[in-house]
């Protein structure tokens, strides 16, 4: 069975679009090797302020996994070796997100080794209940099994209704969900996510609040 010509086109367009991407994934490999041989940066000690295994970049420097360096080390390579994040992505994936249309937002927690900023689809926006793109914020709570990613409107500093808000003990930020208390009125129930945090009930005027929580996802560790 002869294949069509349209079958042909597509089967070549295929190919040049398998070949550009390789070529541009290749030359941010040899962007970062010859940023790291300036610099004079261990490999291993690289990976490890990414956060990942001591072979980590070994392998996607020099065999290719993963193809494509994921966002989040990417923006944390970029900072360590203190060129602009735009030089370690490939053009293919510069043309996908001018398509795409991303949303760049800043980490609240300003913590040495976090994520400055992270990229979210503006689809993720729609039918959002926020004011203005410009206070919102994300940030990412560590559990003992993954993390949860939030997008934050820090310009909502007051309760308003039952929801999860993000709130600060004077030393770091955590998620906590609040709702009018049951049992004493005028004072708010605050329930934290994480363990370390005991539940504890509070005048409503003298709650402090860093944003709400407008949008939330979460990712399992494999096992």
């Amino acid at each position: 069975m002869k294949a069509s010509r349209d079958q042909n086109k597509q089967i070549i367009n295929s190919q040049d679009i398998n070949t550009k991407t390789s070529v541009d994934n290749n030359d941010v490999r040899e962007k970062i090797k010859k940023l790291i041989k300036k610099k004079k940066y261990n490999l291993r000690d690289l990976s490890r302020n990414i956060k990942k295994n001591d072979a980590y970049l070994q392998q996607y420097l020099y065999r290719g996994t993963p193809k494509v360096l994921p966002e989040e080390y990417r923006f944390m390579l970029a900072e360590i070796l203190d060129v602009n994040v735009n030089e370690l992505i490939p053009n293919w994936l510069k043309d996908l997100s001018q398509q795409e249309q991303f949303l760049v937002l800043r980490n609240i927690d300003n913590n040495i080794n976090d994520i400055n900023n992270i990229s979210f689809s503006r689809k993720l926006l729609i039918d959002l209940d926020f004011f203005n793109e410009k206070n919102l914020f994300y940030f990412q709570t560590l559990t003992s099994d993954g993390h949860i990613t939030s997008i934050v409107d820090v310009s909502m500093k007051k309760f308003i209704k039952p929801d999860i808000y993000l709130l600060n003990d004077g030393k770091s930020y955590f998620l906590a969900a609040i709702e009018l208390s049951r049992l004493n009125q005028g004072k708010l129930s605050v329930k934290p996510y994480l363990n370390n945090f005991y539940p504890f009930q509070i005048n409503s005027d003298l709650i402090v609040i860093s944003g709400r929580i407008i949008w939330q996802c979460s990712k399992k560790f494999s096992k």
